[in-house]
């Protein structure tokens, strides 16, 4: 026995470093799993589990094919262990904030996600803590104690044919073997960590490639087009053509409607929209978004292009991702009719790649921060309030009176009330008391903040009800805000609706289309909720511009399914219903949105209107 024990003890004594380097991989996986420890759904934790092998491959493939590549086992174990580690915190920190895990196509938001977090006030909880200290204990101890001989050219040849190997199972795993494993396009966080960061992403490589429908084609596409009876639309009632001022008010949300807010120092924080309803020659209602706690440019890409984005998967960015050529949109449509189009945000212009979309889109002009003039700019916190957003659209406005006869098409993306909402500003006093208000300071700033917003609007609105200018003036809001949330379970507590249901609440926010002289509402009286992708053509038809073929198309949906969104669908009769489940009725819809958005390159965009661009007001 005290030679076996003996014979075992120079075993590892002579043996150690290799040990150690395999076990290195294994010490990775789990601390990047432990940075998202999601309790029973982290099943790719367990060695019972096929996703539990899957990842181990993945990282015994690429801890051995640095080895082979680099021929430094102590540079590999150190190097590839914190890139881990950078990555499972940056992980931790994605699922916290927008509850979203990293995923393929965050690649191309890297840079707006940087200036979105610019100042934002980080905590570090007690996993980051415990695994970064894991970690640096484990690199001094490869640093100090292990020792390797020279890796001969027929070991490192051994390494890459077994990381070979072992990195083919991994990707036969995510692509051919993915029927195996928990997919949910739109319950990412679910999905991770069930399969584990490392399959969960390579399970989603596959969405950067879109594939067309089944039965796509563009004679399939051109068929469904032309089976939409054109209405005549030879000019509005009053034969004008109005200035739209489209207005995406950022994190502009009504949270009442997920449950009683329990304020105490006020009745409403958003009293002038609320009292809006009713009015005449107003519209108003909720707006189904894409969109929750971050992610903006989804909403307003709906808005813009009429595109629905149940049909992409979840987490993409197809303002990012897809617009790289001209590409049809409310405003590409209005400039046809004869309309000047202006695309602003008074926050920086690279931030979801505004400054080369909104071209490509049809604005003849996006400005914004640099637009601003900081001495007579008022911020609140460390953002341009809305204020300051709405006096520059009106200074535009009175701009393009001036110089031109043809309408204006402004769309303002603002920036008041965007997160965090985790510090205390000098500039801006929060007023909105609620129950149990020390418990919640983030929902306190953000609540004052849409306080603050509501006061802003009704000044936008009195100022364009004094104009002699026929003015259409469409509001609504970009997604809910990333508050506390436990606040969201505190609303909810109690609710009689399911799960999909209340998600789909959270995805809802105020609208209201107002206009200074008479319009037809009667169509719209009882709107109620509808989607992102049916505003624009519901205010186009308002203002009395000409359609599309494709945004006519979208609107001869709005009666069948109102709501048509990846967090589920609302049909006629004001039932929910499942995204898959109505997806039989949608394919038609998915079809020719695929057309238009990639498959377009030969073909000139239907834009209606090219002989009505007098430009009359």
């Amino acid at each position: 026995m005290k030679n076996k024990l003996s014979l075992c003890k120079q075993f590892l004594a002579s043996n150690f470093s290799n040990i150690f380097f395999l076990l290195s991989p294994l010490a990775t996986f789990l601390v990047v799993e432990i940075l998202e420890y999601g309790g029973s759904d982290s099943k790719c934790l367990w060695p019972n589990q096929l996703a539990f092998w899957a990842n181990i491959l993945f990282y015994y493939g690429i801890f051995l094919l640095f080895r082979a590549v680099t021929g430094r086992p102590r540079f590999t174990i150190v190097f590839l262990n914190f890139v881990f580690l950078i990555f499972g915190i940056c992980n931790h920190y994605s699922i916290q904030i927008r509850n979203e895990p990293i995923v393929p196509w965050d690649l191309y938001a890297a840079g707006t996600a940087a200036e979105a977090l610019n100042g934002f006030q980080w905590t570090v909880p007690l996993e980051i803590i415990i695994c970064s200290i894991a970690c640096l204990i484990w690199w001094v101890l490869t640093v100090k104690f292990l020792r390797f001989p020279k890796q001969k050219l027929r070991t490192r040849a051994g390494s890459l044919g077994l990381s070979a190997v072992m990195l083919t199972g991994f990707v036969l795993f995510a692509s051919v073997g993915s029927g195996n494993f928990y997919i949910s396009a739109w319950r990412q966080v679910t999905a991770n960590r069930k399969n584990g960061m490392a399959l969960n992403f390579a399970i989603n490589m596959d969405t950067l490639f879109v594939e067309a429908p089944t039965d796509y084609s563009k004679e399939n596409a051109s068929t469904i087009l032309s089976s939409v009876s054109k209405e005549d639309e030879t000019a509005s009632a009053n034969n004008v053509q109005p200035n739209i001022i489209a207005v995406m008010d950022e994190t502009f949300a009504d949270l009442s409607i997920l449950g009683d807010l329990g304020l105490e120092n006020t009745d409403d924080v958003m009293p002038f929209v609320h009292s809006l309803s009713g009015q005449p020659n107003t519209i108003t209602g909720q707006l189904v978004v894409p969109a929750f706690g971050g992610g903006t440019c989804n909403s307003e890409y709906e808005f813009l292009t009429s595109n629905s984005y149940a049909f992409f998967k979840s987490g993409s960015y197809p303002m990012l991702q897809y617009v790289h050529n001209n590409t049809e949109s409310m405003a590409s449509v209005l400039k046809q009719q004869g309309y000047n189009t202006i695309g602003m945000h008074p926050y920086y212009g690279s931030g979801w790649a505004r400054n080369k979309a909104y071209p490509l889109m049809g604005f003849d002009k996006f400005l914004d921060i640099d637009s601003f003039d900081d001495a007579t700019t008022k911020y609140l916190r460390r953002y341009v309030s809305d204020e300051s957003s709405f006096n520059k659209v009106i200074d535009l406005y009175n701009q393009n009176k001036k110089q031109s006869d043809n309408p204006l098409f402004l769309f303002n993306v603002t920036i008041q009330n965007h997160c965090g909402y985790d510090t205390v500003y000098d500039n801006f006093p929060e007023n909105v008391d609620f129950q149990f208000d020390s418990l919640y300071p983030y929902t306190k700033q953000y609540l004052s903040l849409i306080q603050e917003s509501d006061k802003q609007i009704k000044n936008l609105v009195d100022y364009f009800s004094k104009v002699d200018e026929p003015t259409i003036i469409v509001l609504f809001g970009d997604h809910m805000p990333y508050i506390e949330n436990s606040f969201y379970n505190h609303l909810t507590r109690g609710s009689s609706k399911t799960t999909s249901e209340i998600e789909l609440d959270q995805h809802t926010v105020p609208f209201f289309i107002w206009a200074n002289y008479d319009i037809d509402t009667s169509d719209y009286a009882n709107i109620g909720r509808i989607s992102a992708n049916y505003l624009g053509p519901v205010t186009m038809k308002v203002a009395g511009a000409k359609l599309s073929d494709y945004e006519e198309y979208v609107y001869s949906l709005m009666e069948k399914y109102p709501v048509i969104s990846a967090s589920g669908c609302i049909n006629s009769k004001g039932i929910y219903v499942p995204l898959d489940m109505a997806a039989s009725d949608l394919h038609d819809y998915k079809i020719v949105q695929y057309q238009y958005v990639f498959d377009n390159a030969d073909k000139i965009l239907s834009q209606a209107g090219s002989g009505s661009g007098s430009g009359s007001k």
